[in-house]
């Protein structure tokens, strides 16, 4: 499974609300900030709707954990 690295490249300032809660979500916060994010239909789809303001690449890197996952790693130790 590959991941994602998405980059914001465009300021929010007189983006619609809905579009800076999406990139939020993307857990994108300034200009040039990236994040590397798992490869699925979810993540595409909000990469999609706010493409105007991002710029994003797949990348041969292990997908990041998620909470849940995280959460259980951290139990376990």
């Amino acid at each position: 499974m590959s991941a994602i690295r998405v980059k914001l490249v465009s300021g929010l300032a007189g983006c619609p609300a809905p579009h800076r809660v999406v990139v939020q979500g993307l857990g994108l916060k300034k200009m040039n900030s990236t994040k590397l994010l798992p490869d699925t239909p979810q993540t595409l789809g909000m990469i999609d709707k706010v493409r105007y303001l991002v710029t994003w690449e797949r990348v041969d890197a292990a997908p990041p954990l998620g909470r849940k996952a995280r959460k259980q790693a951290a139990a376990k130790s």
